[in-house]
């Protein structure tokens, strides 16, 4: 799997922060569409909502690589 970006990072980061931590929960609607729509631009599938959630935590978890391609 690839590493994102610092702004790839900082956008998912700002998503997840707005996302509820259960597909399912109450919220703000849609949220979780917005992160499968924001993980796919970045390149990634998720075919369902829990797999978004179990991505972006994932990738998240990872350093971004700076913009001159060095982890920061």
């Amino acid at each position: 799997m690839r590493k994102l970006t610092r702004a790839e990072w900082e956008e998912l980061d700002e998503q997840m922060s707005r996302t509820p931590p259960e597909p399912d929960s109450e919220g703000v609607p849609g949220e979780h569409l917005k992160l499968i729509a924001l993980l796919n631009r970045f390149g990634f599938n998720p075919m369902s909502k829990q797999e978004s959630m179990r991505l972006a935590k994932e990738l998240l978890d990872e350093s971004p690589i700076s913009e001159n391609g060095n982890l920061t």
